[in-house]
């Protein structure tokens, strides 16, 4: 069994606020590349709609995305995109791998 954990994010954005909540993912995903414990991070547009986003991460271990949760980046860039998008916030799902 292993502790590495996945898990994905999708985030609708408001209308006229796709191309910030672009370029803060795109900042975003390059802090969190550089973590040590980060094996994994992927930002796409689903089906090429531009409002709507999907993100895809892996970490080593439980201790390393736990890390990443208390990072103050991390908390920085949840406040910057919680108005620019529905509901605000992205939906998280953890993934269980099928062995």
């Amino acid at each position: 069994m292993t502790d590495r954990r996945y898990l994905y994010a999708e985030i609708d954005s408001l209308p006229g606020s796709e191309d910030e909540v672009r370029m803060l993912l795109a900042g975003y995903g390059a802090r969190v590349r550089e973590e040590p414990g980060n094996r994994q991070f992927e930002a796409f547009n689903p089906d090429g709609d531009p409002a709507k986003f999907f993100v895809y991460e892996e970490y080593e271990s439980e201790e390393a995305f736990e890390a990443h949760k208390a990072a103050e980046y991390c908390e920085r860039f949840n406040r910057l995109l919680a108005p620019l998008v529905v509901g605000g916030g992205s939906r998280l799902t953890l993934l269980d791998p099928i062995a």
